[in-house]
């Protein structure tokens, strides 16, 4: 920007001397548009009254004959250097190494460059324009295209992320890239965004029941489901106090279901949460999410209220309170603030009971929300969202999570201690090899689904029902007892009489048919729980033959 207006002011101040100078030199007979000629030759060539012998050029076409040249010359120089510099960047583009894809120019692909660039990560963006960050490599073109794909290096990209508007388009690119030959020491992890949760849950049920190729990674997220997710993390509900959601668009649904999911995995053995949901359409709505999706009814004790947005702040449109929380999740950010601001009876509930959706926290100064006692806060959903390490938080890790919070709730209903089981721990603070046990099994639910001709699809039935046959359960008990034991021979463990983790000895390492009952029963619970731990991470079991 500095050079830029350094280079406007030397043209500026190079004419305006050429222009009075040659005022001076030629007299007072010539013409304004002569005078202009000249000026604007000074930049090109030495103009027509210099042929000619006269008296000295005065000291304003002495400066003028010298700087105007130098502007032409700096935009020459600045123009080769542009030209050169597009095709260098489009050469380090397709050269780049362990870098980051990005395809699209949304919020959620802005935020991913910023968060990924701040890492110090290399990023080449495919779009339709370049960034205005330097540091991003652009290439121009179709990502679905293989052409473009290999243009930014795909072959040695660590990730990639399709993030265009449309959710067909991001599947397409994902594909697309998994669809190239890449060497087997670079694997790729693709991540399409989706913008419909149903259509993401269906989608990544669907990848995991594919037979993933060596080396590449597919999955899929949605910006509202991983945003929901991270609300209710960063402040959870541990107590069952009355909470509210006012707008059921994409966010407020999911955030619904996911309170629901998390309050049962918080707290099994409690009562129902109450929650109150307000919507122009909320009873309709509610009973229609409730058919879909059981949980609500097992974890939630649901009130609804009918109200347009205009109503929600009229003195007697919402009864009852203060609400431990109060989600106000409407699409649009600021009939959101607005709502917030306006409903008076929704203060009540202490410091950060009151949070509103938004799109971007920067939007907003944070000044102008203080005086509440800090009741109310905004929620930047694409901030929340467009976070790496979340985003490869894939569907293989939300099961591994929903296995172990199954086996904590079973082992509290059998009476079981921390002090007697080390994995008696929530799901970060257990140790590694312990998640990557319950990564493992989860990582193999497809292929014991595809063995019986069943499959996995999102949660959206449970009228449905589904139960293994005994039959069932014997075949994919023992395939899970040699899943099993191949983990634990690969991890250096063999076979003993007693169980010793020092020496690593296990008296199960072993055939099927020499395993002992009580052994063979564990891994039949494994495989009977598989349609209740599927449940928890919002997904079910359909026989398909």
């Amino acid at each position: 920007m500095t050079l830029r207006l350094s280079f406007a002011v030397l043209v500026v101040a190079s004419f305006v001397l050429g222009f009075t100078g040659f005022a001076a030199f030629l007299g007072p007979g010539s013409s304004v548009f002569d005078l202009v000629y000249y000026s604007l030759q000074l930049f090109v060539l030495d103009p027509a009254p210099f042929d000619v012998d006269h008296e000295p050029l005065g000291w304003a076409l002495e400066v003028a004959r010298f700087t105007a040249p130098a502007a032409t010359i700096y935009a020459l120089v600045a123009g080769l250097l542009l030209l050169f510099s597009t095709e260098i960047r489009r050469l380090r583009a397709r050269r780049s190494r362990g870098h980051a894809v990005i395809c699209g120019t949304g919020p959620i692909a802005g935020v991913l460059t910023q968060r990924l660039r701040t890492a110090g990560r290399g990023v080449v963006q495919i779009a339709a324009a370049p960034s205005a960050d330097m540091g991003v490599l652009h290439v121009v073109g179709d990502p679905r295209d293989a052409a473009v794909l290999r243009a930014a290096g795909i072959e040695r990209a660590a990730v990639l992320y399709a993030c265009e508007a449309d959710s067909a388009t991001n599947t397409a690119i994902a594909l697309a890239a998994h669809a190239l030959p890449r060497p087997r020491a670079r694997p790729l992890a693709a991540y399409g965004l989706i913008s419909d949760p149903d259509m993401c849950a269906a989608l990544r049920a669907r990848r995991l029941g594919l037979t993933r190729p060596t080396g590449l990674h597919l999955d899929f997220f949605n910006p509202d489901a991983l945003a929901a997710r991270v609300l209710l993390k960063n402040d959870p509900l541990d107590e069952p106090a009355p909470v509210m959601i006012i707008g059921l668009g994409a966010f407020g649904r999911t955030l619904l279901l996911e309170l629901a999911r998390q309050w049962r995995l918080r707290a099994p053995t409690a009562g129902p949460l109450p929650v109150t949901v307000v919507d122009a359409d909320a009873t309709s709505a509610v009973a229609t999410l409730s058919t879909r999706h059981d949980l609500l009814l097992k974890a939630c004790e649901l009130t609804t209220a009918d109200l347009e947005p205009e109503q929600v702040s009229l003195p007697d449109a919402l009864r009852g309170g203060p609400w431990r929380r109060v989600y106000v999740c409407y699409p649009d950010q600021d009939l959101a603030l607005k709502t917030a601001l306006t409903s008076l009876r929704l203060w009540g509930g202490g410091p950060g009971s009151l949070v509103v959706r938004v799109d971007h926290a920067a939007a907003f100064d944070a000044g102008l929300l203080e005086g509440l006692d800090g009741a109310l806060r905004v929620f930047p959903v694409t901030d929340a969202a467009a976070d790496p390490g979340l985003i490869a938080e894939d569907l293989v890790e939300t099961l591994a999570m929903a296995a172990h919070t199954h086996y904590l709730a079973d082992q509290a209903s059998r009476g079981g201690r921390r002090s007697l089981n080390a994995s008696l721990v929530p799901w970060e603070e257990l140790e590694e090899d312990k998640k990557e046990s319950n990564r493992l099994l989860a990582e193999d639910i497809g292929r014991k689904l595809k063995e019986v001709g069943c499959a996995l699809g999102p949660r959206v039935d449970p009228d449905l029902g589904f139960a293994f046959t005994g039959e069932e359960i014997e075949i994919l008990a023992e395939m899970e007892h040699v899943r099993w034991v191949r983990m634990m021979l690969a991890r250096g463990w063999t076979n003993g009489p007693l169980r010793d983790d020092a020496r690593r000895t296990h008296p199960d390492i072993g055939d099927w048919a020499t395993l002992s009952a009580t052994a063979k029963e564990k891994d039949r619970d494994t495989v009977r729980n598989l349609p209740d731990i599927l449940a928890i991470a919002g997904f079910q079991v359909v026989r398909t033959r």
